[in-house]
């Protein structure tokens, strides 16, 4: 009779053990994916002073979540880089003009009517404004593609030169 309670106590702990080890596991798991899925850079396109093409600038993120991180990489591509004088800020300085989210390996942008009509009507503007945000999106680990809507809803044209309906991919000729 002692025996089996000491049997039973055993197998108890046992199963204790194993299930705690496995939420841990899991835990640490789920975690790490979401914390490690950045690099510790990511490059921020920004047009150089000419306004001819876009030239990468290496920016150091914290360790975060990739979400977090394309959350930051936008932001700074909205405020520029008033240090540097061969490169220049081309997007509208607008609170909230952009916002992102990331699902699996592709980064949802939003821009906000504000924000597309605060934008000049240049289509080369255009074309470095889109692929500026597409190239800094995707050199972040884990996003590979980018989609755009204006306003909250899929838009034909961003000013009228590029079709927003498509998925975009980096592009580091532009």
């Amino acid at each position: 009779m002692q025996r089996t309670k000491n049997t039973g106590k055993a197998i108890a702990v046992g199963l204790l053990l194993a299930v705690t080890g496995i939420v841990i596991f899991v835990s640490f798991f789920n975690n790490s994916r979401e914390v490690n899925a950045v690099n510790e850079t990511a490059d921020l396109y920004f047009v150089d002073s000419e306004l001819m093409m876009l030239i990468p600038n290496t920016y150091y993120l914290p360790e975060v979540s990739r979400e977090k991180a394309a959350k930051k990489v936008i932001s700074e591509l909205i405020n520029g880089r008033d240090d540097n004088s061969k490169i220049m800020r081309i997007m509208p300085k607008i609170k909230n003009g952009i916002t992102v989210k990331v699902k699996n390996d592709t980064a949802y942008v939003d821009l906000s009517n504000e924000f597309v009509q605060a934008h000049t009507d240049n289509a080369h503007k255009e074309i470095l404004t889109v692929y500026s945000i597409v190239d800094s999106l995707t050199s972040i680990d884990g996003i590979k593609k980018v989609r755009f809507t204006i306003g909250g809803k899929e838009q034909a044209k961003f000013k009228g030169n590029i079709d927003m309906r498509e998925v975009f991919l980096p592009d580091y000729t532009v």
